[in-house]
């Protein structure tokens, strides 16, 4: 027989906001991580989109990486969230847009993102899932807000 939930938390966990949580939260987490460990290879990766020059390429591959792992916690932990969801969602639209840039300009790479050895295109699509579930989590904050003040 399975019990039910205790009032407290039966209103706080729903399956698959935790899930998307820690889908998003850990993605921008280990992609921080993953960049971090590396920082040689991730400026070179960022250098082989062509969109940006000395000495941006260099600060973007220092921040980027604590930024992601910032954001994987707070969104994990839900410090900050609705900014957190916001910052990210801003973020991969950025990803999306720089992904887009190479398509339009027939350079074929590989992207650095995630460790993977996808093609853009599939990347692209990563992408938009990410960024739809985070739309998701901020529309469902959003609604648990209103319904624990009313």
């Amino acid at each position: 027989m399975i019990k039910k939930l205790p009032g407290w938390l039966e209103n706080r966990v729903d399956p698959i906001e935790l899930l998307f949580r820690i889908i998003v939260g850990g993605i921008f987490f280990y992609a921080g991580f993953l960049k971090i460990n590396d920082l040689q290879s991730f400026e070179l990766s960022i250098r082989n989109y062509q969109i940006l020059n000395d000495p941006w390429v260099s600060i973007l591959a220092i921040t980027l990486p604590p930024l992601e792992i910032i954001l994987g916690i707070s969104i994990l932990i839900k410090f900050l969230y609705q900014g957190a969801l916001l910052i990210a969602c801003m973020t991969m639209s950025v990803f999306i847009a720089s992904l887009l840039s190479l398509l339009s300009r027939n350079i074929d790479i590989n992207c650095g993102c995630l460790g993977l050895n996808t093609s853009v295109q599939i990347q692209i699509m990563i992408d938009i899932l990410i960024v739809l579930m985070c739309i998701f989590l901020m529309k469902y904050g959003k609604r648990i807000t209103r319904n624990v003040s009313c």
